[in-house]
């Protein structure tokens, strides 16, 4: 493996709402150095039709092929968590062990999936928090930026590698920050997300009504301490304090703000509820901890889904 070096050609694979947001950075700060990737169809969408963020369409570099020669330093992943099949075929074509990966994918699993399958490669947490980015048909819009968490999991002495990334994401006007602990970090936003998102789409409301209505309250509520069961025992340094935390983070949502797997429910599109829930159930499973509150959400939010795409067929 190549010593550590400045960052400087950075990729974006997933050009959904928050890739293009962060893609829209990237390339404005310093285009040439910058690329999208995608191969086949998608890398063809890229070159002929751009990407739509706030109104404007940019062409951004495509990376598509390995005998085009691009050495990326870094690639940032920001495909929906049930696309990372897909995407670690494109990666095998595209990256060699020197690129680091950077995911921000919901879940508590990217990191792991896609150590196993690049062993050579160094592999971060990330999160991206805070954002308002959303998607309509082919286009993006956001007004608020958001912040990407990144890091390894100890960064008490952060790597040379993660001041190099820290620095080329700050100097594109993204607001980025490595933290102490960041398996910690993934999971209080895993915690919420769940929680959250399980009631928001059985519930079908938006962010508001989560501190109106005292159900919701108590459905999230009770998702999240069988969340933190699971993270005492997977050792991992969630505390009360943590949930409570994220708790009021939930309930203090802009009132007319959706949950993302919400947005996706209404919009037709799949929803991540295997990396949610699902994941809850499989914890449990593992080690023996009873997830009755999330295994009745999963299974009411499966059956909604079901009858949805029945429906459509009718």
């Amino acid at each position: 493996m190549a010593e550590n070096k400045a960052i400087k050609n950075v990729g974006i694979i997933g050009a959904g709402s928050v890739g293009s947001m962060l893609l829209s950075f990237l390339y404005k700060a310093d285009a040439e150095h910058f690329y999208v990737l995608g191969r086949g169809s998608r890398a063809e969408k890229f070159q002929t039709k751009g990407v739509s963020i706030n109104g404007e369409t940019i062409f951004p570099q495509v990376c598509s092929d390995r005998k085009q020669g691009i050495k990326l330093d870094l690639v940032i992943i920001t495909v929906k968590s049930y696309s990372l099949p897909q995407v670690l075929e494109d990666l095998e074509e595209l990256i060699d062990e020197d690129t680091i990966l950077l995911p921000l994918l919901n879940g508590i699993l990217a990191t792991e999936t896609l150590q196993q399958r690049f062993p050579k490669n160094r592999v971060l947490y990330g999160v991206m928090i805070r954002t308002d980015a959303f998607r309509t048909g082919h286009r993006v819009y956001f007004s608020t930026q958001g912040e990407v968490q990144f890091g390894y999991e100890d960064n008490r002495e952060p790597a040379p590698e993660i001041l190099a990334i820290s620095d080329r994401l700050c100097a594109a006007g993204i607001n980025a920050h490595y933290y102490d602990d960041m398996r910690r970090i993934q999971w209080r936003k895993w915690l919420s997300n769940t929680s959250g998102s399980l009631a928001a789409v059985e519930v079908r409301v938006e962010c508001g009504y989560f501190e109106q209505v005292e159900e919701i309250i108590e459905l999230i509520r009770s998702s999240m301490e069988e969340i933190l069961l699971l993270a005492e025992a997977e050792h991992v340094n969630l505390t009360r304090k943590d949930m409570e935390e994220m708790l009021a983070f939930l309930l203090k949502y802009p009132a007319h703000k959706k949950m993302s797997m919400l947005q996706d429910a209404e919009a037709g599109r799949p929803i991540e509820i295997e990396e949610y829930a699902g994941t809850v159930l499989a914890l449990g499973r593992k080690h023996g901890i009873p997830t009755p509150v999330n295994r009745t959400l999963y299974l009411a939010v499966k059956a909604r889904e079901k009858v949805d795409s029945m429906k459509k067929h009718i």
